[in-house]
């Protein structure tokens, strides 16, 4: 039996095929949702950050912090993602941004840059400890080797203990025709695709028990096309620890007619609902105050607690597969290569906030969008959540960091910080009522632990 025979009969004995066929009739019987069931949740579980006092914010802030130091708390990313629709075959973690913020230059690198400088804060907060923030990153089989090369890179140029980082790969199921059957990619190999975000926890229940023997009690999850992000949010995994949280999701204010999933109760049970199942009337409709009742929007920012996960990671648990059509190249019948020009297949995706509705104690944190929110999803063409609309968003947060402890520009270029010196704005002191300007960088070697050395726009 040649290789491709033997890999293909490797490939079938791992498919289950009683599973395929039942996933795929029922992600074509899920029950929608009935507006009438639908409310917001209570003010008593939503936290508007932006509405709370100082006294408040510096609580959470320091709970979390205190989590910290104490080793308790995993930020774990999914990266699982392609850059395909930026044109690139490499992971979207991966991706060079061109600024230079962090080694190497990517939204992993941030990712990492912050990781290392909210440990010294939480250091400099509880002297005598020795904060461990555990990664954990899900790939898949398209993103695993890549992203694991960029990791082994961050772990020595950020200084991670080597059992701080745990890496998996998320299941890949086979993708189906429009009538259900299996697609073959080449000869003697079936199309396959990742599960979805919500894969997150099949993948990740072999890996709780080590991470509670290294003392993890909470996880925060985001995506990793999020520039904004601030990983391992104090503030927010604060909030969620006082307040007992078993699960918490972090939000920001929806806009007119924007697509994005609302946080909200079914039946008395949290859920994100699809702008398409919450309807234009009730997706407009607003308070007293004038803000929009369903407004929470989904940003797939997460707070859970180990004890959480660990009942939704039980086999036992099966969460829904949800449809998605998409183009995919495949063999017809005939052995010939179809490229399609509009969709003609079927992905299941399971979704990470599909376990919401198992939460005991549930709380939604809502965030400034222009602080906290700008992803990196399309092709620079589109002028929306592209490179520069991220690198724009950036900008403008290092600026408003600059800003508040006195420095003036006088260029147009924008200034990037490096994205270790600062986790929150924090740690500019020594820049106070500067003026600086990007060229300056390259011979002020004070500016240097502040900026990369060749800043560009």
């Amino acid at each position: 039996m040649g290789k491709i025979a033997t890999d293909f009969k490797s490939q079938l004995e791992r498919t289950n095929f009683a599973d395929a066929r039942s996933w795929f009739e029922e992600s074509a019987h899920l029950q929608a949702t009935s507006p009438e069931n639908l409310k917001p949740v209570a003010d008593d579980h939503y936290f508007r950050s932006f509405e709370l006092s100082r006294e408040e914010l510096d609580e959470y802030r320091d709970a979390g912090l205190a989590a910290i130091s104490r080793g308790e708390v995993a930020a774990l990313v999914l990266a699982g993602g392609q850059a395909s629709r930026l044109g690139s075959s490499q992971p979207k973690g991966t991706v060079p941004l061109g600024i230079a913020t962090s080694s190497p230059d990517c939204l992993l690198g941030i990712q990492a840059a912050k990781i290392s400088a909210l440990q010294r804060l939480a250091a400099k907060k509880f002297p005598g400890t020795d904060p461990k923030i555990q990664w954990v990153i899900m790939t898949s089989q398209g993103t695993e080797k890549t992203t694991r090369d960029f990791v082994d890179t961050l772990i020595k140029n950020y200084n991670f203990d080597s059992n701080q980082v745990t890496m998996f790969n998320q299941d890949e199921i086979a993708a189906y025709d429009l009538e259900g059957n299996f697609l073959l990619a080449e000869f003697g190999k079936l199309v396959t695709a990742p599960n979805g975000n919500g894969g997150l926890y099949s993948a990740l229940s072999p890996y709780l028990p080590e991470l509670r023997k290294k003392g993890v009690k909470y996880f925060h999850v985001y995506c990793v096309d999020n520039i904004l992000c601030k990983v391992a949010d104090p503030h927010f995994l604060g909030m969620s620890i006082v307040k007992k949280a078993d699960v918490a999701t972090k939000t920001v204010p929806k806009t007119v007619g924007e697509l994005v999933g609302s946080v909200c109760l079914d039946n008395g049970k949290p859920r994100v609902v699809e702008y398409s199942e919450l309807g234009a009337e009730l997706a407009e409709l607003k308070s007293a105050d004038g803000k929009f009742l369903f407004g929470a929007g989904s940003i797939a920012n997460h707070f859970f607690t180990i004890d959480f996960l660990d009942r939704v990671c039980s086999p036992s648990m099966r969460l829904p597969y949800h449809r998605a059509l998409k183009k995919i190249s495949h063999l017809d019948k005939n052995g010939d290569l179809v490229k399609p020009d509009k969709p003609n297949a079927i992905k299941l995706e399971q979704f990470v906030f599909d376990v919401f509705e198992h939460s005991e104690n549930f709380y939604i944190w809502e965030v400034n969008r222009a602080e906290e929110f700008s992803p990196l999803k399309n092709a620079e063409s589109t002028g929306k959540d592209c490179l520069s609309t991220c690198l724009r968003d950036l900008a403008a947060v290092d600026k408003k960091w600059l800003e508040d402890v006195g420095v003036k520009t006088t260029s147009e270029k924008p200034l990037y910080l490096l994205a270790d010196v600062s986790y929150d704005g924090e740690g500019l002191e020594e820049l106070r009522d500067r003026q600086i300007r990007p060229e300056d960088v390259e011979s002020d070697e004070t500016l240097q632990k502040f900026f990369p050395k060749r800043p560009t726009a």
